[in-house]
């Protein structure tokens, strides 16, 4: 298991355990190179070399998912798999390799390994190692067939299709602002799902209401006294201006109380009028 080490720790010595072993540097086509890469660690085909001839690779990929990026191998069903994908892509199963040895030139493969780094991985060297020499150079070159010019077309057709559409719509689509939720909104709605409805009293029984209520406090809103009678704003609105007198100003703007004849506090509330002097 790698330990963690700081960035003030010096730089560990070059590993050139494997320096000595020979490795093949290959150029491979990119549709071919992220096959290998989604298919790390497993067998994905044969080479085959003729002596005095020819190297050739035979794969076991054949098939390649054009949007799913899902590769298959040639024992599985292809009927199958097209029938639940169309944009499946057929890969050649036989690419050339052309070799040639590096002359007057020395190449070696360096890996670094950072995974008992974690945080400190941008700022500090990992553990580096030589994996061997390069002995041959080799380019895979896919074979001039029906089946990968095909291939070609079907990737040239994905990347030039463009990644936004225009869609006609038929109609215009409605869209709702956020609308916010006042109490007074929400107290009429609750209202209205437990079925209550106010229902409209006679003139003398809202104003004994409105006195009873007076009784209690001096000064009120009118909403208040709305809910406390459960009576329509006009009627309500009516009332006060026959018994109650309103305040444009402060202490008490924008609120009713009674007019001096119709005044009947309770011994506490008048008391405190009087220390007022209200």
């Amino acid at each position: 298991m790698a330990t963690k080490r700081s960035a003030s720790d010096p730089v560990p010595p070059v590993s050139t355990e494997k320096a000595s072993r020979g490795i093949w540097l290959v150029k491979v086509p990119r549709y071919l190179s992220e096959v290998w890469e989604k298919r790390a660690g497993e067998v994905v085909g044969r080479l085959v070399h003729q002596v005095g001839g020819e190297t050739i690779f035979h794969s076991n990929i054949t098939e390649v998912s054009s949007d799913k990026q899902s590769v298959f191998n040639s024992s599985q069903n292809k009927a199958n798999q097209k029938s639940t994908d169309s944009k499946i892509m057929d890969i050649p199963q036989q690419h050339k390799f052309i070799t040639r040895d590096v002359k007057n030139q020395s190449f070696a493969v360096l890996s670094e390994d950072k995974s008992g780094l974690e945080e400190d991985s941008d700022l500090v060297t990992g553990k580096l190692s030589i994996e061997g020499r390069i002995v041959i150079r080799a380019e895979c070159q896919p074979p001039n067939s029906v089946d990968y010019m095909k291939m070609k077309i079907q990737q040239i057709q994905k990347i030039s299709q463009p990644k936004k559409t225009v869609q006609q719509v038929e109609r215009a689509v409605v869209k709702y602002k956020p609308i916010n939720a006042h109490q007074e909104h929400i107290a009429k709605d609750k209202a209205k799902k437990e079925g209550t409805r106010a229902v409209r009293l006679e003139k003398d029984d809202v104003v004994k209401l409105l006195f009873h209520a007076f009784e209690k406090h001096q000064f009120y809103r009118q909403i208040d006294l709305q809910k406390l009678t459960n009576q329509p704003a006009g009627m309500v609105r009516d009332v006060l201006n026959d018994i109650g007198l309103y305040h444009d100003s402060a202490p008490h703007k924008s609120m009713w109380e009674l007019k001096p004849e119709y005044r009947n506090y309770n011994e506490e509330l008048a008391k405190n009028i009087e220390k007022k002097g209200l």
